[in-house]
């Protein structure tokens, strides 16, 4: 409010997580500060990660969000319902992040939770 900053960046793995980056979100939504929303790095996972955290931004406080997977030759799943058209893309859907990951590339999991 005081005109300390015209856009900020919220990186999810700064911010520690989803939990936290949707917080940074809410209070700039409220104090209507522009917002550019992405991570330290990633492929089509922290995408769809990424665009599930965007979705909720105003739009018109939406600086940029960036799609870590077009800058990845590698990968490391689909995501599902999330095409590019006019430079946007769609929110992913499905299931938890709306990503089938690709096994092949990422390697088995190290330990399962149940």
């Amino acid at each position: 409010r005081d005109g300390a900053a015209d856009v900020v960046n919220i990186k999810i793995s700064k911010f520690g997580g989803l939990t936290k980056a949707k917080q940074a979100v809410d209070l700039c939504a409220k104090v209507g500060l522009a917002m550019t929303i992405e991570d330290t790095w990633g492929g089509d996972i922290t995408t769809a990660a990424i665009l599930h955290l965007a979705h909720i931004a105003p739009a018109k406080l939406q600086f940029t969000v960036t799609d870590f997977n077009s800058y990845n030759k590698v990968s490391t799943g689909t995501i599902s319902g999330a095409g590019k058209q006019d430079g946007l893309m769609k929110l992913p859907q499905g299931p938890g992040l709306g990503v089938t990951p690709n096994w092949e590339v990422l390697g088995q999991p190290l330990f399962l939770i149940k």
